[in-house]
């Protein structure tokens, strides 16, 4: 499976906030309202898990109520916490079941359920599919279209495209990066995704300090927005390029930081990966520990 794209942080933006399409004008459903709420807080305090569950059965009271909006709604939000939860198989069906449902019923699409039908599919292994559904998604509006391009780096660096990962890094800047008319948190976004791609595509070309730099940059905006698989997957590039630098030290460090980071947030196979790669590369006995100390405390969740 796929580690690397978390929840877009646009979908992350949207998703916490809401819609006011879950508000109508006709007396609304308490149960729904309530079920909603208990989403919202349970994905702002990253309790996903939770979320599902509440998104879900607000979902359930919308169809009750044969309410569309809300229907459209809830079913991103649902989706975009089975994502945050490590479920892209699941976000997948939910986003294509919602799509089917508006069409059917002739509303108009939601560019937001394609962009996490696509990145879902990125992450079960089709990054074709993914990129023919992302490049869709390009000429939408600002928001769906930078996080669309970030996107479509991710599968360009993967695949090792230089041209594609430039694209997807120009593109990504012509959708705004620096407009000042966009929310603080959307705009952090898009700074961080394309220090990201800066990153990756540095990283291609050999210039292993830049690749480093930006990635480590990418992390820190990453922090600042809570959007921690972000933050893991920074951490791991800078840690690539160190390697490849011949600073092996730093790569240790920043494969046991990335490594911490994924275990915390229970993305098990990541955290393995990266962790391993620390006491790999480590001579360091501090950082060989406490890399062994989180295997060890992954092994100990793995049989609870």
């Amino acid at each position: 499976m796929k580690s690397g794209l978390g929840l877009l942080a646009t979908l992350l933006l949207l998703a916490a906030c809401g819609s006011d399409a879950t508000a109508p004008a006709v007396p609304p459903d308490p149960s729904m309202q309530q079920h909603e709420r208990a989403g919202q807080l349970a994905y702002s305090l990253d309790r996903p898990e939770d979320a599902v569950a509440q998104y879900r059965q607000a979902l359930t009271r919308a169809e009750a109520r044969d309410d569309l909006p809300a229907i459209g709604d809830l079913s991103f939000n649902l989706a975009a916490a089975e994502l945050r939860a490590n479920r892209p198989d699941a976000a997948l069906a939910t986003a294509r079941r919602a799509r089917a449902e508006l069409a059917r019923r002739g509303s108009p699409g939601m560019p937001a359920l394609d962009l996490i039908e696509a990145t879902a599919l990125y992450r079960i292994g089709q990054p074709a599919a993914a990129d023919r559904l992302a490049a869709q998604l390009q000429s939408g509006d600002a928001e769906t279209g930078a996080a669309a391009s970030f996107l479509r780096g991710l599968i360009a660096d993967d695949q090792g495209d230089i041209a594609g990962l430039q694209a997807a890094g120009q593109a990504l800047s012509r959708s705004g990066t620096g407009g000042n008319d966009k929310a603080p948190a959307v705009k952090s976004t898009q700074q961080a995704d394309a220090a990201e791609l800066r990153a990756r595509l540095a990283r291609q070309q050999g210039n292993f300090a830049e690749a480093r730099s930006a990635a480590l940059q990418s992390a820190d905006l990453r922090r600042d927005l809570l959007d921690y698989r972000g933050l893991a997957r920074a951490l791991s590039i800078a840690a690539d390029a160190a390697r490849q630098s011949g600073d092996l030290p730093a790569a240790a460090d920043l494969y046991l930081r990335a490594g911490r980071s994924a275990a915390a947030q229970g993305d098990r196979t990541q955290a393995h990966a990266w962790l391993d790669q620390a006491i790999g590369l480590d001579q360091d006995s501090a950082i060989t520990e406490a890399a062994r100390q989180a295997l060890n405390d992954i092994s100990q969740g793995d049989t609870d």
